[in-house]
């Protein structure tokens, strides 16, 4: 697998504040509990210097990723550190909205105005099996403490045959009836074995079966998803990572929990950014690094050499 120049310029950082959750999901640590890792997360101090740096060359939209942000005690105060950086004017947080209910006013007042909800399920067996959680009620609780906090919310749903594949009519009618943005996404084999990725797998054109009748809209550039309209009213998106990436015109890097820089999700290239705040010029550091990560990320489709033994809680989405 070859990776290249890619052609978009990157202005988005996914950061991971901690490689905890309060969810077992499969899709995200099959293999792992993922309540009790050990890696030690960014400081304050570190992510306040690090995104400062980065929003100096260039990267105004900071999406707040985990393991899951709201098991971090001091969230609140990161994300307004965040909205409070020069240079950054989009701040996003992704959460599976168990918590969200208690924490979506606090961070309102701390200038967050986007969250992404990671829902798999409405059925509450499903989301048990998927989750190895009992916690639909209080997701379904934080979805609508987030309607009425937040000017944008958007629900993610990793579609998995013979899980919840059955319900992407259900869950699309969500953005029917509400204002959401619901998407749905290819599952990716990452800490899986191949038999059990491939025996779960279903590819970005299914699931545009499976909506029925939706008109395409156009889509941004650097965008992961195809956005399209569906009858009546709502948008529904589809995020196809294994069957129809969007890596030539990616702007995205990723900065994991415990501060490890990677420049694509499918490759194992990663820099330690904890020594980038020790040099004595960070922004100059990050400079490079961005150029960096620049030369190594993929130009166009291609599939994954190998099954990849890290599950998403420990590369941060």
């Amino acid at each position: 697998m070859e990776a290249c120049r890619g052609n978009g310029r990157i202005t988005y950082m996914r950061l991971s504040i901690t490689d905890r959750c309060d969810l077992q999901c499969r899709y995200c640590a099959p293999y792992r509990n993922s309540t009790g890792r050990t890696a030690t997360p960014l400081s304050v101090d570190e992510i306040a210097a690090l995104v400062r740096a980065f929003a100096g060359n260039g990267v105004s939209k900071v999406r707040v990723t985990g393991g899951e942000p709201l098991v971090r005690p001091d969230v609140v105060g990161i994300v307004e550190l965040l909205t409070r950086t020069a240079g950054v004017d989009t701040v996003g947080l992704t959460t599976n909205a168990v918590r969200l209910e208690e924490m979506a006013a606090p961070l309102a007042r701390a200038g967050l105005r986007s969250v992404n909800i990671s829902l798999d399920s409405l059925d509450r067996e499903t989301f048990r099996r998927i989750t190895g959680s009992d916690s639909l009620a209080a997701a379904l609780r934080g979805l609508d403490a987030a309607l009425r906090a937040f000017e944008k919310v958007k629900i993610n749903t990793v579609v998995m045959r013979g899980v919840n594949d059955g319900e992407v009519l259900a869950i699309a009618d969500l953005a029917r009836r509400l204002p959401v943005e619901a998407r749905f996404i290819e599952l990716m084999p990452l800490g899986h074995t191949a038999r059990e990725w491939e025996s779960m797998f279903v590819s970005a054109g299914e699931i545009r079966q499976m909506l029925g009748d939706v008109e395409p809209l156009p889509r941004p550039p650097g965008s992961s998803a195809r956005v399209f309209a569906i009858r009546g009213a709502g948008r529904v998106g589809i995020i196809s990572p294994m069957s129809d990436d969007f890596c030539a015109e990616c702007n995205r890097v990723r900065v994991t929990a415990s501060g490890r820089f990677k420049p694509c999700l499918r490759l194992p290239d990663e820099r330690d950014v904890r020594s980038l705040l020790r040099e004595s010029d960070p922004a100059a550091s990050a400079r490079e690094l961005m150029a960096w990560a620049q030369r190594h990320k993929l130009s166009g489709p291609t599939q994954f050499a190998a099954v990849q033994a890290e599950g998403m809680c420990s590369v941060g989405g």
